[in-house]
């Protein structure tokens, strides 16, 4: 049975913390936590995933219960009371301005009068992508992937949550375009490019652009920049680079951060690659 906690050390029990890049976002995440939040408001609008245990969240006039797998939502500004049972859990505080901004410069359109339907998403693809976008802000990522990240979670929201209606730019001919963005991540694979920067570029919305790269290059944008970094990684390895300095070079925060992508997509660590490189290469130098 999880302990009962009160108000002056629950906190010490939950990790908070804003990213880098996205100050009007606050992130929460908690681990078998049993507490009762006494009824109050703020002014950020919040959504709480229930990794394990349950919750209710107590609003006028109604309990919602949310289970394991589930997504509770409540508008800023709304008085509720959150109870927490033996709850694992990752949330979001986000500001409504800025949300409403962020859906906008995304979809580069309007949407007036943003409201939601339900305040409990019992739905896995929206609850895949909120995680994702908790992780990628979690961790050290590219700035494009968490625009990536951000993008389809609120895309998700907006299109299978909310009573706004959206308009989808007509696919055209986007050849020139991709084929602009994708030279310039060659170019420039280990800056930290935003998606509404390499939009602007090329004349896209960054909703139609990361839709478009997607679909003719067959990733996003920010795996193609990873892929890049990794490649440029490779050959500087095989040209007896340090590591450290690889990291640094590609574009890397850091060099976990290096060696967790690398390992990820080229299966070894960068030092198993340099070595097996290496003996390889002293192989062939002995004369059979």
């Amino acid at each position: 049975m999880s302990a009962q906690f009160d108000h002056k050390d629950i906190k010490s029990l939950v990790d908070i913390w804003r990213p880098r890049d996205f100050t009007s976002i606050e992130l929460h995440r908690g681990s078998g936590i049993t507490f009762e939040y006494p009824r109050h408001w703020h002014d950020e609008f919040y959504l709480c995933a229930i990794l394990d245990g349950a919750a209710y969240v107590d609003c006028p006039g109604t309990s919602i219960f949310t289970p394991r797998g589930t997504l509770a939502m409540v508008p800023s500004g709304e008085v509720h009371a959150n109870r927490k049972l033996e709850c694992t859990f990752r949330c979001i505080f986000m500001e409504f301005k800025a949300l409403q901004n962020a859906l906008e410069q995304f979809m580069e359109q309007n949407i007036p009068g943003l409201n939601f339907r339900t305040k409990l998403i019992d739905d896995a693809p929206t609850m895949a992508s909120f995680l994702q976008l908790h992780r990628s802000l979690e961790k050290p990522s590219t700035r494009l992937g968490r625009d990536h990240s951000l993008l389809v979670f609120l895309h998700q929201l907006l299109a299978r949550h909310s009573t706004a209606s959206i308009t989808l730019s007509r696919d055209g001919n986007e050849d020139s375009a991709v084929r602009r963005s994708k030279k310039f991540l060659d170019e420039h694979y280990a800056e930290r490019v935003s998606l509404q920067e390499l939009a602007r570029l090329v004349g896209l919305s960054p909703y139609h652009l990361n839709r478009s790269f997607c679909r003719k290059i067959g990733i996003p944008p920010h795996a193609y920049q990873l892929q890049m970094r990794i490649a440029r990684a490779k050959s500087a390895l095989r040209k007896g680079s340090s590591i450290a300095g690889v990291a640094l070079a590609t574009g890397f925060a850091d060099q976990s951060h290096f060696t967790r992508v690398f390992k990820r997509l080229v299966g070894d660590t960068p030092a198993q690659y340099w070595w097996r490189r290496k003996n390889v290469q002293d192989s062939a130098d002995i004369p059979h």
